[in-house]
């Protein structure tokens, strides 16, 4: 069966993040992956409560970083998380968006040297050392952890420059990209990342590739179509696009600015308009559960082993439409070996 997993930000109560988490796992998801909202809801808390309503389910941030929580929090938390589980946790992480960042006052320099002495830290403390390093980011002095975890916890790194694909491909057991990649630019980012594996020595295929997709999913393809346009998320991300993802994907450049304008002075609605069909099909899944299966192959072909499908909305039924076609298409054959 093909590997399919479920993701969900901050913006809903905990209890209903457990019935869908719970509901995915029914119909054979390997795992959630949970996003930290600096405004909203924290991904550990979720996942904490996920932990003790699923049996089976990977249990993944998706993703927190190491300057809102310190690395020895991440692993504390993390071993606290897979005792819970029972070896469920799954770390994703990142180094968070430099804009909400700044919002809180939080120096965020030197993000490369941050992410490469952050995972050394964390992995050494779940080893059972007692740390003691100085870095360019971080300093410890006789750090332990009392509490480890029964096996190794996955380590996801979300990254889209070279410095962070060749940490990904030399140090991590994944990868995930973030929303709004199309299949081109998956395909580009996870070469990077398996070249650099290779040149770390790696076998390529020792990083797994994972991709955030934002779904909507509806027997009227319009409808789902205009539930993605409207998503603030996906304006936003269209408004910050980097127009040579753009380029790659065979949409013009000038699509960036269109959405953008309107969206900058505050006209969601002028900027919605400016979301075409065509842009959602080449960089979002949004359509009938047919459509989503057939472009959930494209990302496969791009080299996405495990896509993590993201509805836009909230509500109980669109929700479940997204995991049904999930479950559909992990049974479907569709995604490329």
């Amino acid at each position: 069966m093909t590997r399919v997993a479920f993701g969900l930000g901050g913006n809903l109560p905990v209890r209903q993040a457990v019935e869908y988490a719970r509901y995915a796992e029914a119909q054979g998801f390997e795992s959630c992956w949970v996003h930290e909202a600096y405004w909203n809801r924290d991904a550990l808390s979720y996942l904490t409560a996920m932990a003790a309503g699923t049996r089976r389910l990977g249990l993944a941030t998706g993703c927190i970083n190491p300057y809102t929580r310190h690395p020895v929090l991440v692993a504390s938390s993390l071993a606290t998380l897979d005792e819970l589980s029972g070896g469920r946790a799954v770390l994703g992480f990142g180094t968070g968006y430099p804009g909400r960042l700044d919002e809180q006052g939080i120096a965020h320099d030197r993000p490369i040297a941050a992410m490469r002495e952050g995972i050394a830290l964390i992995r050494r403390l779940w080893q059972g050392e007692k740390v003691t390093s100085a870095g360019r980011s971080f300093s410890l002095r006789n750090a332990a952890l009392s509490v480890r975890p029964a096996h190794p916890v996955p380590v996801y790194l979300a990254g889209w420059g070279p410095a962070m694909l060749r940490i990904a491909g030399q140090l991590c057991d994944g990868y995930v990209a973030r929303a709004l990649e199309s299949p081109a630019s998956c395909r580009r980012l996870i070469g990077a990342v398996r070249a650099a594996a290779s040149a770390a020595g790696r076998a390529p295929g020792a990083v797994d590739a994972a991709a955030y997709v934002l779904c909507a999913v509806s027997e009227d393809r319009a409808a789902a179509r205009a539930a993605m346009r409207r998503d603030p998320f996906v304006i936003y991300q269209f408004a910050v696009i980097d127009e040579g993802v753009l380029r790659e994907s065979g949409v013009d450049p000038q699509v960036k600015q269109s959405i953008g304008e309107p969206f900058w002075r505050g006209d969601l609605e002028a900027a919605s308009r400016e979301v075409s069909d065509a842009l959602l099909d080449e960089f979002a899944l949004a359509g009938t559960a047919d459509d989503v299966i057939a472009r959930l192959g494209a990302y496969a072909e791009a080299g996405v082993q495990l896509p993590i499908l993201q509805p836009v909305t909230t509500a109980e039924p669109e929700v479940r439409r997204v995991i049904d076609a999930g479950r559909e298409f992990a049974h479907s054959g569709a995604a490329a070996r």
